[in-house]
């Protein structure tokens, strides 16, 4: 199995190619080409899990797809495949020497898909594991896929960790709502879902230590992971519990 990033521009295309590969046996990442810029700097981020491999399509009007697959190999450090509809071989031959490691017109069977990321990391080392990130008490081991407050652990579900390791990769930063969706499971997570699964999340690490609060809201605009002074907490544990915003 490996964790491949996808990224493609033409929603149906990444969508039948990602559940083609998740059948397979892989875990696979989807991101349109123009939320790439984000992306990249996820991969630049210590903490975020890199991917094994990346697939991209980065072909398209007013993108400069060679500074783009450029930047990717150079962000990423993992094998990059460029995976678009036939191009003439000078463009082929540009796309490699601009970083790519390998190239499939598209549309391209599973199944070959599938046998050129396997020949591309039998001779490539596993994505290292990234660091655990630490936000005052709170702890988030992401290749563990652990969290703990003041050193207790606390039992999340898989998309609650997915959740607040998105948030934890931008420490002190505010999170889009629509990448948090993202990472919470894409266009099945409502708005009213992410609001019911914040709400969970912060109930949840409030339990561990009464009145802590690390998810912070940002009206308009996102959510923020970052701890609040041990003594503005306390004042607020004493004068109410845990509340959802």
């Amino acid at each position: 199995m490996a964790n491949i990033l996808l990224i493609d521009e033409d929603h149906r295309y990444r969508r039948l190619l990602s559940d083609q590969l998740t059948s397979l046996g892989h875990a696979v990442t989807e991101v349109a080409l123009h939320e790439s810029g984000r992306t990249l700097s996820d991969l630049t981020c210590h903490t975020h899990q890199r991917p094994d491999a990346v697939i991209v399509d980065p072909i398209m009007p007013a993108v400069d797809g060679l500074l783009l697959m450029r930047l990717l190999c150079v962000a990423s450090r993992r094998p990059v495949v460029a995976h678009t509809l036939n191009r003439t071989d000078d463009d082929v031959v540009s796309l490699l020497r601009a970083g790519a490691d390998g190239f499939l017109p598209k549309p391209c069977p599973p199944a070959v898909v599938d046998a050129c990321i396997s020949a591309l990391l039998r001779r490539v080392p596993p994505a290292p594991p990234p660091a655990p990130s630490e936000v005052g008490t709170l702890r988030i081991d992401v290749a563990g896929r652990s969290v703990t407050v003041e050193g207790q652990p606390v039992t999340l579900t898989r998309t609650e960790f997915d959740l607040l390791s998105c948030l934890a990769e931008h420490p002190g930063r505010v999170v889009s709502r629509s990448l948090l969706r993202t990472r919470a499971g894409g266009d099945a997570v409502s708005a009213a879902s992410l609001d019911a699964l914040l709400c969970r999340l912060r109930r949840k690490l409030a339990e561990r230590a009464a009145g802590t609060k690390f998810l912070h809201t940002a009206r308009g605009r996102g959510v923020s992971l970052h701890p609040v002074p041990r003594q503005q907490h306390v004042e607020k544990a004493s004068a109410s519990g845990p509340t959802c915003r």
